[in-house]
């Protein structure tokens, strides 16, 4: 029971391990993830806002090119209609929220809006620094609340020159709320936010409504002098909001405070020059502790589940070696009852060695007879042609009957197939040069029996995974047995017959002698059965056969329709189609 205990106790303290360490890599990859989100939002949302600044940036230049503006300034009776209606189109095609000229009082004398209720023509906005820094020669992007319509608002201004004296200014305003209301473009979720610091510390711009027009650091008096007296925010004061920062594993959060609660968020941050102001992207990691809750959960399962199955694992195991212990007792006396029989049985097997040694060498005439034939028809031709002075045919024929020597030998050698096992040396060979390895084997039996060969064409890129030299002998040994059964028929024709499916090829030996015996088709290829009362061991189709095959292949026979017997042989084409 203690045992059980001590188990349980080192098993609750492995899980216990695993889900601290699971919880703890689980926390930092997803923290990881945060940041890199918040990193690749940050930088879409600031190219945005940097192209978009960039657009409204020109719009005031290509104001100041229309000739119509410095006969207004002039006088602004004439042209006026003109350039309200020009300025009106500008206003629609850009986009912005309004475009003015004001003269060097300050006082607009054109707007886009002037044929609504809320016209700035009229108005003086000289306190404006978009007016007197422009005034000075300067383009500004500026940050401001509207006088009249207390809308947040970047302003755009360039002075209007004539000839090198500036006359006014052009003044383009953008509501900010257009930047924040495109959630799309500025890549934005429900998990994330983003906001926007001017260099005073204020949040022009944000995803957060209670965010705008607040501050997340304190102000000095100076500092706030200073903000009240540009009139920036009109009679607006930012209030501070509450937040703090911290680090976990390594990276740097932001608390802030929404409702009653504190947020947790990874940020990035990231320069708007035109604005000389800051962008900040907030991802919120405040449930990320919670998120590790699947996957302890199945942690936990995985580690029940793994302790279950070693459990019952380690049960069969002992089991097992129980089995084995009883199992070695009984092969030990086993063991020591067979050694005796095995020293009998050797002398047994070696006995039964020498006598199909011995039968195998009296069957040696009926492997090799017709190599020899061949070979001595050859050297009688060779004689002849000796005796005429052909002496190139004659040393033809010469090489051919060293050939046929080279053949006996491998042909012998194949004989121990039965005491000494070769090894196969198996490759893709083409079936027609294999063929006529064969004929020319065993065409010196064919014109004794004068048999009719009908050749078959086949495509040197038919071929077969084989060994060559033991395919070869079962064509000669085939070709030979068909030879021998038409010699007392008044028909003797030999034929072949090709066929290729599925990577295979099936290749058929045709003969018109008397057929294969019904009782025998079964027991045809089995060692020492022959129909041959006087000649041949039987071993040649059995052989022949287990050579097949080890080429993975099959040899079979059966009875012609029409008379006479067909051996069929299916082999693979290449080695891929075994």
């Amino acid at each position: 029971m203690q045992r059980i205990s001590k188990k349980y106790i080192v098993s609750f303290g492995i899980l216990l391990t695993l889900l601290v360490c699971a919880f703890w890599l689980g926390r930092q990859y997803d923290l990881q993830q945060s940041a890199e989100q918040a990193k690749q939002q940050v930088t879409q949302l600031s190219r945005y806002l940097d192209t978009e600044l960039a657009r409204f940036t020109a719009i005031p230049h290509l104001v100041t090119d229309n000739q119509l503006l410095s006969g207004l300034i002039h006088n602004n009776d004439k042209s006026a209609s003109a350039v309200n209606n020009y300025l009106a189109d500008i206003q629609q095609s850009s986009g912005a929220s309004d475009v003015y000229v004001l003269n060097l009082k300050g006082d607009v004398v054109a707007s886009s809006n002037w044929q609504l209720d809320y016209s700035y023509i009229g108005n003086n906005f000289a306190f404006r620094p978009y007016f007197y820094e422009a005034v000075a020669g300067r383009k500004v992007a500026y940050f401001a609340l509207g006088l009249r319509s207390n809308e947040r608002g970047i302003y755009f201004s360039e002075p209007i020159y004539e000839g090198e004296n500036i006359i006014g200014v052009v003044a383009l305003k953008v509501n900010v709320s257009k930047f924040e209301n495109d959630r799309l473009l500025l890549n934005a979720s429900q998990t994330s936010h983003f906001y926007l610091t001017l260099s005073d510390g204020v949040i022009a711009m944000s995803s957060k409504a209670q965010w705008r027009l607040n501050t997340l650091r304190l102000f000095s008096e100076t500092e706030l002098e200073k903000l009240i007296s540009k009139r920036s925010y009109l009679n607006h004061i930012p209030k501070k909001i509450a937040t703090f920062t911290s680090h976990a594993q390594e990276i740097e959060l932001l608390n802030i405070k929404q409702d009653t609660e504190f947020t947790q968020f990874v940020f990035a941050e990231s320069k708007i020059k035109q604005l000389d102001a800051k962008m900040t992207v907030l991802v919120d990691v405040s449930s990320v502790n919670f998120s590790q809750i699947p996957r302890l959960f199945w942690l936990s399962v995985f580690y029940i589940l793994t302790l279950i199955m070693g459990y019952v694992l380690m049960s069969r195991f002992a089991g097992y070696k129980k089995l084995l212990y009883s199992r070695h007792s009984l092969e030990q006396e086993v063991i020591e009852r067979t050694d005796a029989l095995e020293k009998a049985q050797m002398a047994l097997v070696q006995s039964a060695k020498l006598a199909t040694i011995g039968q195998l060498s009296a069957g040696i005439n009926h492997e090799i007879n017709q190599p020899l034939s061949a070979m001595s028809t050859y050297l009688v031709s060779a004689k002849k042609l000796i005796a005429k002075g052909n002496v190139q045919a004659a040393q033809d024929n010469i090489v051919i009957v060293q050939g046929l020597i080279e053949r006996v030998h491998q042909i012998v050698g194949q004989l121990k197939h039965f005491s000494k096992p070769a090894q196969t040396q198996l490759r893709s060979q083409s079936l027609s040069q294999l063929l006529k390895n064969a004929m020319l084997i065993a065409n010196a039996q064919l014109k004794q029996n004068q048999i009719v060969v009908k050749p078959i064409e086949i495509e040197s890129a038919v071929t077969v995974w084989v060994d060559g030299v033991k395919f070869e002998q079962v064509l000669v040994n085939v070709i030979t047995n068909a030879s021998q059964a038409m010699a007392d028929q008044s028909i003797k024709e030999l034929s072949f017959e090709l066929e290729r499916f599925d990577g295979r090829v099936k290749f058929s030996i045709l003969d018109t002698g008397p057929g294969i015996e019904q009782h025998a088709l079964g027991t045809i290829f089995e060692p020492f059965y022959s129909t041959k009362s006087s000649n041949g061991l039987g071993l040649g189709l059995s052989i022949s056969k287990q050579i097949i095959h080890s080429f993975d292949g099959c040899l079979t026979a059966h009875n012609r329709p029409n008379g006479g017997a067909q051996f069929m042989i299916t082999l693979a084409s290449d080695k891929g189609s075994i």
